[in-house]
């Protein structure tokens, strides 16, 4: 009985001596050869594993990228504007051509035919107006033709009306000057003159 009590008290007592101790494991050999081999491997990973490096894309365009040109457009031709018309003066074909077309033929062959005091005769007592045989002067058939190449650079109109104001400034060859009388210019107007002249361009045959 007291040695009962007395193992009691023995184990009381050691347990109460180790109260606040803290029992240091004891591992096995297998136990500390594998935390070493986790150990061992924990490092060699940290020493292998690959650092990340941070690779800054560039967002910016370089500098020296060739930046775009805008293309002009077409350029577009305005509508040229018509001239104004413009009066030409009349060259003296042009006003030949207008006097001649305003003389009255049915009045010129009147005056053709008509004996004037201030000569004491016509035109067709000299001028035959059916043929081109000369009579005292020249006939006048077909006259408007001959008489555009009589002088050069002078329309037929401009030739005839030359012939009868001033005669004496183209005498046709074989004719002698001063056969035609110098007076008609005064004797006749302008109208008139016109009027023999559009006559003497219907004379063809």
């Amino acid at each position: 009985m007291k040695m009962m009590l007395g193992l009691t008290l023995l184990i009381i007592g050691i347990s109460l001596a180790a109260c606040g101790t803290v029992a240091t494991p004891v591992w096995s050999e297998q136990a500390q050869a594998t935390e070493a081999a986790l150990l061992a491997t924990a490092s060699h990973l940290t020493e292998i594993a690959p650092t990340a490096t941070a690779t800054l894309v560039p967002t910016e365009t370089p500098t020296n990228a060739p930046t775009a040109t805008a293309i002009p457009a077409t350029a577009t031709l305005e509508p040229t504007v018509e001239p104004t018309a413009t009066d030409v003066p009349p060259t003296a074909t042009t006003a030949a051509v207008v006097s001649a077309a305003s003389g009255d033929p049915i009045k010129g062959q009147e005056h053709f035919e008509t004996v004037r005091s201030e000569v004491n005769f016509a035109c067709i007592t000299c001028h035959y107006a059916n043929s081109e045989s000369q009579l005292i002067g020249p006939g006048l058939l077909n006259i408007g033709t001959r008489a555009e190449t009589r002088v050069a650079g002078e329309s037929a109109y401009e030739y005839l009306h030359q012939s009868i104001v001033d005669p004496s400034a183209f005498v046709v060859s074989g004719f002698p000057d001063q056969l035609m009388p110098q007076t008609y210019k005064d004797l006749w107007t302008e109208e008139e003159i016109n009027d023999i002249i559009a006559y003497l361009m219907t004379l063809k045959g």
